[in-house]
């Protein structure tokens, strides 16, 4: 009996503490936009989405670790006619920030996926003719594209919503890749993978 109203002892006194960790870790979520306004905006170099890329991304689920991104990139070559337009859509997670120097921060985790269509002279929408059954899973102009990566960024104060920074890093591939290192045993695996870098302020 003794050991029971210990036990409850302790318990009552363990919940104020954990009643302002929860609320701690609430006030660590920045305030939601309105539904329908982007809650960061995004930008990104390589990566299998153009040389250049840019849009805006939406963060949901706990802490907003979750992001989904719609991006537009493009490719430059020898004039108007013959760039690739690409649009993307991503969806990621990406761990909690965590103290790395001074007010910069580090997010080690970054990993998902995204497609992309992608229109230019080269790629087809619909299965090309040319090809024999088979050789390609779907049309050349989509993509899936995993990836992996990690970021670091701070909040920038001095404005009536501060903004947060960051700068990211990915190694990711395509499935076309994965499926050429599949049939062909002599293409080795860093020659299926890409570095992307970007940029994203959360608004």
């Amino acid at each position: 009996m003794r050991s029971f109203f210990t036990l409850c002892l302790l318990l009552s006194l363990s919940c104020p503490f954990a009643a302002s960790a929860q609320q701690d870790s609430l006030k660590e979520d920045r305030p939601k936009n309105k539904w329908y306004a982007p809650d960061y905006l995004v930008m990104q170099h390589a990566g299998l989405i153009g040389i250049l890329a840019a849009g805006v991304g939406y963060d949901f689920g706990r802490h907003d670790r979750t992001n989904a991104e719609i991006m537009y990139g493009f490719t430059p070559n020898y004039g108007f006619k013959n760039t690739t337009h690409t649009f993307t859509t991503r969806v990621y997670y990406q761990s909690h920030p965590k103290p790395l120097y001074r007010d910069f921060k580090i997010s080690w985790i970054k990993a998902g996926a995204g497609i992309s269509m992608t229109i230019g002279e080269q790629f087809e929408t619909f299965f090309p003719k040319k090809y024999p059954e088979g050789y390609y899973i779907w049309p050349t102009a989509t993509r899936i594209l995993p990836f992996v990566g990690s970021s670091v960024g701070r909040t920038f104060k001095g404005h009536a919503r501060p903004l947060y920074g960051e700068f990211y890093a990915e190694i990711g591939t395509s499935d076309v890749m994965i499926v050429d290192k599949y049939r062909n045993k002599g293409i080795s695996v860093p020659d299926i993978l890409n570095l992307a870098l970007g940029l994203r302020l959360k608004l």
